[in-house]
């Protein structure tokens, strides 16, 4: 399946990935399946930049596919459909 991926403020991962919009081909049919495929195919940097250290996704990092549907921490075996349009995103905070 493809989709279309954005990175953004998540330089680390952009430099490992070759850059921040990307069209990625994955065997896969979930969120949790795209990103098993990132971390095993774009290696330690990936990995340190999506996941925490027990593995799971970091907190600190947000999806959102096609622009509506945020993706839940604990639920990623949300479905994804050929095209669809996922961010990866760092989650910001400040006053």
């Amino acid at each position: 399946m493809k989709v279309n991926l954005r990175l953004m403020a998540l330089p680390a991962l952009a430099k490992a990935m070759g850059g921040r919009k990307l069209e990625i081909d994955f065997p896969g049919e979930t969120v949790a399946d795209l990103l098993d495929h990132i971390v095993q195919g774009y290696g330690r940097a990936a990995k340190e930049a999506l996941l925490d250290e027990e593995g799971d996704l970091d907190t600190i990092i947000q999806i959102l596919i096609n622009e509506r549907q945020w993706v839940v921490h604990d639920e990623l075996h949300v479905p994804l459909s050929e095209g669809d349009q996922v961010v990866f995103m760092l989650l910001v905070a400040g006053g």
